[in-house]
């Protein structure tokens, strides 16, 4: 058992007595094979568990099966017998075991703390682990065994400087790392590139680096967050934390600033997905850009990472995350900071506001936008022209489409003049396309939305083929060609659904719905209003779910239910204007049409009462009421 520290030994013992007794089977421990012939590894990793985020929700009694789960309980009620596993504390030891990592002897070890601490207060002290996970009865323990740390250290004074000093520094990887990322971010200062493969090889073979390489083209690599917080601890004792986190912020910095470009061209999916696999180390990035106190250069390049990140967020369905870095970043902005990158910066801030239904914060960060241009950089064209723009979105949020009209046209003029890339004359008269509809203007709507996808499609743009596919389908719906409509939109949705852009899926199945009732495809639109908003529902989308009430209230006045239909509408209206929404024409045109068919089928009384039914729902109400099957 634990040969690892006898290595050799082991080894030689095991050969010798294999090479005399051929039938012989030895079952050894190690955190290191023996590499003896006829060896066979068996890799043990730590006991089954759920999944955090996405099991919390399970029956109670279904988390017993999961062997961390079991462990922990019963070790706890060695302590305290009549200890329940509860609604109230199965979040709790769901995360108190995943942050273990299921190892049995931390579970050991927090499970003792039950005698001082709730469960509660156990899951949020592991962020001080070694300091919590200390045993108290010492009786039968090896000495490594008294606390956590001691385990990790005994282990730890195994490996070789160099490997200690490599293990240290993968530490800055939250969201673990390639080959090609530890030899970016981890050389230098006694540690060669050429021999991190080799020193990498040593910790997976060691057991303290776990190596994930079935179904992938590339392997990745991992520290158990345990291991992780004890190398974090070495690494800032070796006072080489602050280089490596600046070594992981410039990294990321560069390879942001590369997919950025790649998010607007055919290969979108694939970039858009090596970002998600890289979420936890961007976010790291952009933390230590805020944290390290080191100044203008630091806040600079987090806020470039933030601007080379806006697409992403906007299609995985992270705009909040995007509006809070952005905010963050924005606050600790001085003069020494590139007026370019600020120009930017708060354009993309605006942009966002604007998604978020932030209207007014939309504009005022779009109006500051051109300010700084024309006051910091009034040479720079294609700046004041991409401010231009953040301001011309800002006027549409808040409802001046005439403004937002205007000041777009001559955006896209100066975008022609300055040979501006197709993403953003693209996007420019996308935004035209969009205008265009609310103030009623369909030829000019058509026409610069049939340039913009022209555009789109020259680049493989797949996001902004979608997104111009919706609004076609859009005008068409406004013109009542219903079928050509119900094309474009089935089109966008089949797009989004390959680039997982839930959150732009959501309105497209919303509009599509709409397409199927003017078919009479009541069940089909009611499913799609459903699907639409499940996943405004899982998003926490206010406004999406406001909007998703139009949905059921138009398939309950064509199922001839029509004081439920008044009822869901009258909510909508409550619950719209309390939160200063406006309909887009398309839906408008909807909520006239089958709140007019509801109101002509009901006498002046049940009109009444259901209005007044309607007006005093709150959302969580009226989305129950929208919801549940009606006879």
């Amino acid at each position: 058992d634990n040969c690892e520290h006898l290595l050799d030994s082991c080894a030689q013992i095991c050969q010798e007595l294999l090479c005399l007794a051929p039938e012989l089977c030895v079952l050894a421990t190690s955190r290191e094979s023996l590499a003896i012939t006829g060896e066979i590894n068996y890799s043990i990793s730590g006991l089954t568990l759920p999944i955090m985020n996405t099991e919390t929700g399970k029956e109670i009694h279904s988390l017993i099966q999961y062997d961390a789960i079991q462990l922990f309980i019963e070790r706890v009620r060695a302590i305290i017998p009549d200890f329940k596993l509860t609604n109230e504390n199965a979040k709790s030891i769901i995360e108190i075991c995943t942050r273990l990592d299921g190892l049995p002897l931390a579970l050991e070890l927090a499970s003792a703390r039950i005698n001082v601490f709730t469960i509660q207060e156990i899951a949020t002290r592991l962020n001080d682990r070694f300091t919590l996970l200390i045993s108290t009865h010492r009786r039968g323990l090896k000495s490594r065994h008294y606390t956590l740390r001691t385990t990790i250290d005994w282990s730890y004074a195994l490996l070789s400087p160099d490997e200690q000093t490599l293990m240290n520094r993968l530490a800055v990887f939250p969201g673990g790392w390639t080959l090609d990322l530890a030899e970016l971010v981890c050389h230098g200062n006694g540690i060669e590139k050429e021999n991190i493969l080799e020193l990498l090889s040593s910790l997976v073979d060691k057991s303290f680096i776990i190596a994930e390489t079935s179904g992938r083209s590339i392997a990745r690599y991992r520290l158990l967050e345990t291991i992780r917080e004890y190398a974090i601890e070495k690494l800032v004792e070796s006072g080489e934390s602050a280089l490596m986190c600046d070594h992981h912020l410039d990294t990321f910095l560069a390879l942001a600033e590369e997919a950025a470009p790649k998010l607007g061209e055919s290969y979108q999916q694939l970039w858009l997905n090596w970002l998600e696999g890289e979420r936890d180390n961007l976010r790291a990035a952009l933390s230590w850009s805020l944290q390290n106190g080191m100044g203008s250069q630091q806040i600079e390049k987090g806020l470039r990472i933030a601007i080379s990140l806006v697409r992403f967020w906007e299609i995985r369905g992270s705009v909040q995350e995007g509006m809070t870095w952005f905010e963050c970043l924005l606050a600790k902005t001085d003069e020494r900071i590139s007026s370019i990158v600020r120009v930017n910066a708060i354009v993309f801030t605006s942009f966002l506001a604007m998604l978020l239904g932030n209207q007014q914060e939309a504009f005022d960060y779009g109006n500051k936008a051109v300010k700084l241009a024309e006051e910091k950089i009034p040479e720079n064209k294609p700046a004041l022209t991409f401010a231009l723009a953040g301001f011309a979105s800002g006027a549409r949020a808040v409802g001046d489409y005439q403004t937002s009209f205007k000041v777009g046209e001559r955006v896209v003029k100066m975008m022609r003049e300055t040979n501006e890339n197709t993403f953003y004359l693209g996007m420019g008269l996308l935004g035209q396309g969009e205008i265009a509809i609310h103030l009623g203007y369909y030829d000019v709507a058509r026409e610069r939305l049939d340039e913009s996808l022209e555009l789109a499609l020259g680049d493989g743009d797949a996001f902004r083929i979608a997104h111009t596919l919706n609004l076609l389908g859009d005008l068409s719906r406004c013109e009542q060609r219903y079928t050509e409509a119900q094309n474009s939109y089935a089109k966008s949705a089949e797009l989004l659904r390959e680039l997982g852009a839930q959150h732009d899926l959501a309105s497209i199945l919303f509009n599509l719905g709409f397409t199927y009732l003017h078919q009479d495809e009541i069940e089909l639109a009611t499913n799609l209003f459903k699907e639409s908003m499940t996943i405004f529902l899982s998003q926490q989308n206010k406004r999406g779910m406001i909007e998703c009430l139009i949905g059921f209230a138009a398939c309950a006045v064509k199922l001839g239910r029509f004081g439920s239909g008044v009822r869901m509408f009258a909510a909508y209206y409550a619950i719209s204007e309390e939160n200063n929404m406006s309909e887009w024409p398309a839906t408008q045109k909807e909520v006239e049409k089958y709140f007019g068919d509801a109101q002509s089928n009901l006498s002046k009384k049940e009109l009444q009462e259901e209005q007044l039914a309607g007006s005093i729902m709150s959302l969580e109400q009226a989305i129950a009421y929208a919801m549940k099957p009606h006879p």
